[in-house]
Order: C-alpha cells, then sequence, then structure tokens
C-alpha cells in the first residue's frame, strides 16, 4: 500500500472538518491551535490523500468540490461520533492533566469571570489551558455549532443549536457606575441630565435604555459608545459620565476604577447569564468538570454587593 492510499489519521480528518466548516486555512488552523504552515501542510496532504484539490480559493476563502462536499457529508458526523466516545471513555484528571479548554463570553461575562476562574484554574488543574473567544448572542450560537467553543457563556437568545443543552446560572440586574467626586443618579431628573457611555459591539449611541425611557416620555444623552466594558475603567473616573451595566460588570469596575454605583431609575428587565454545550460533550468528564469551575466562577463574579450608594 503507498503513502497515499493509507487513511488519513484523526487529526488530518479533523482538519478536513475545520477547513469545509471555516472556508479558511488560517481560521481552521486556530481552530484546531495549529499554525498557519501546519494548516495549509494538512490541506496538502489531504489532496494527496484523497487525489482532489479539495478546496478552491475564491477571494478570500475556499470553495469545496463536490469530492469535498460529499466526503464531508459522510466524515462530519461519523468522526463527531467518534471524538465523542473518546472522551466519555477517557478519564479526566485536573491536577495532571493538560488539556485546552475553550469558552465563547461576552466582554461582559470576560471582564468579571476571567479573575475568579484564571484562579480556580491555577488551583485545580495548573497543568490545563484556557482559550477565551469573544461573542455576543448572536455568534455564540453559531460558534458553539461549529465546534469553536466547547461551552457558551453569556445571553443567548433563541438561536442555540438543536443538540444544544443550557442552563440559566443568574438573571443579572442593572446597575449605574459613576466617579466616587459626583453625586447620585438615583433619582429620574439626575440620572436623564447626565451625560451617558454606552456599551455595544459597534459602538452605538442608542440602546435599550433608550426605548424604556421614550416610553416614560423621558430621554437621555449617550455622548460617548464603546465597544468593551474594559474601556469604562478609563472612561467614567474624573467625569460626570455615567454608564449603566449589568452588576457583575459594575461591582468590578467599582473596585478596580474606584466607582460608586447607583440602582437606575428606570426598570430595566433582569438578563440572563446561561451556561450552553453542545449536547454530546454532555458526559466527557473533563467538560463536565469544566463547566462546574465556569459555574462556580460565575457564582463568585457574580456577588451580590454588600451596599449599594
Amino acid at each position: 500500500m503507498s503513502q497515499s492510499d493509507r487513511l488519513p489519521d484523526l487529526n488530518l480528518l479533523r482538519l478536513f472538518v475545520a477547513l469545509m466548516e471555516e472556508r479558511h486555512v488560517t481560521r481552521a488552523g486556530e481552530r484546531l491551535f495549529l499554525s498557519q504552515p501546519a494548516a495549509s501542510g494538512g490541506l496538502k496532504r489531504l489532496r494527496e490523500q484523497f487525489h482532489d484539490v479539495l478546496l478552491v480559493r475564491e477571494g478570500q476563502e475556499l470553495r469545496p468540490t463536490p469530492r469535498a462536499e460529499e466526503l464531508y457529508a459522510t466524515l462530519a458526523p461519523l468522526l463527531g461520533q467518534m471524538m465523542d466516545a473518546i472522551a466519555v471513555s477517557t478519564p479526566f484528571d485536573p491536577a495532571t492533566d493538560h488539556r485546552t479548554f475553550v469558552l465563547g463570553c461576552s466582554d461582559a461575562i470576560a471582564f468579571a469571570l476571567l479573575p475568579p476562574l484564571l484562579d480556580r484554574f491555577r488551583q485545580t488543574a495548573p497543568g490545563c489551558s484556557l482559550s477565551v473567544r469573544m461573542g455576543d448572542h448572536h455568534s455564540l450560537p453559531a460558534m458553539l455549532a461549529a465546534g469553536e467553543i466547547d461551552t457558551a457563556l453569556g445571553y443567548m437568545g433563541n438561536e442555540l443549536p438543536a443538540n444544544a443543552r443550557m442552563k440559566v446560572l443568574r438573571h443579572s440586574r442593572w446597575m449605574v457606575l459613576r466617579d466616587a467626586a459626583t453625586p447620585s443618579v438615583a433619582e429620574m431628573d439626575a440620572y436623564c441630565a447626565r451625560p451617558h457611555a454606552l456599551i455595544s459591539v459597534r459602538g452605538d449611541l442608542e440602546g435599550n435604555v433608550d426605548s424604556l425611557l421614550r416610553s416614560e416620555g423621558r430621554s437621555r444623552r449617550v455622548v460617548l459608545g464603546l465597544s468593551s466594558f474594559f474601556l469604562l475603567a478609563a472612561a467614567l473616573p474624573g467625569t460626570q459620565m455615567i454608564a449603566t451595566v449589568p452588576d457583575f460588570v459594575a461591582q468590578r469596575l467599582a473596585m478596580r476604577a474606584g466607582l460608586l454605583l447607583d440602582t437606575p431609575p428606570v426598570t430595566i428587565s433582569p438578563t440572563p447569564n446561561a451556561l450552553a454545550w453542545n449536547g454530546s460533550r454532555d458526559q466527557d468528564p473533563a467538560e463536565r468538570w469544566f463547566r462546574q469551575e465556569v459555574t462556580a466562577a460565575m457564582a463568585n463574579a457574580l456577588t451580590p454587593p454588600r451596599e449599594l450608594v
């Protein structure tokens, strides 16, 4: 049997599935923690193995050939079943294992969750690594369905894959952040009179709070749009600006940036923060351990403040 007639190894098949789903060599490599040259070399071996070009460059992406589409339809479900069976039957000891876990979450979740989660990793799983992929309620379900992440955490919406499992960890209230030297904005007039900073993926200057205020015949002035909660630590201190954010973000920013918290005068429905994962990974010992650690870290990050100012 010649080398090209041998069956490809499991890692090469995983690369093929990633290439088909990403349609991009670099993204497929990143998904499997491979360098771009390694992913390109893998594609070359796949082409030799299956005697077909498989993926043809078309603009910035790769277009699969009919042969590649046939292979993917057959191999993807079989590979998924095989990987799941291997995972379930493989014991996991966090104290000695060297595994990489991939978590997808929102910017807000990452800001509050990473300190307690990394602390737990250092204590219980010193040999394991964590890769964090940022997303929102639109992109996280798609990343979960494509296998780009093992676990998703945040507001999930209604777009989860059919085989996904989900557990709501907490409904988060909303709080107002302000510089400690500025007066309270717990009253509606004071809240509407102050300049506001707003967090959105696109840096918008209008959000859900504006709709709620309009329903009460009120309005506010958003003077700063930011794409990351991290930036509030630099934007708010020393200014009159305020920001209405989830309670777990507010608490951590208050601790780090010397800010104070107010209860917003406008009624905002609490936001559900949920943990979601692929149903086929439900019994994977390592993934079950990871979900427990994320849940515990999230509980730490969401500890209610002792006193609201």
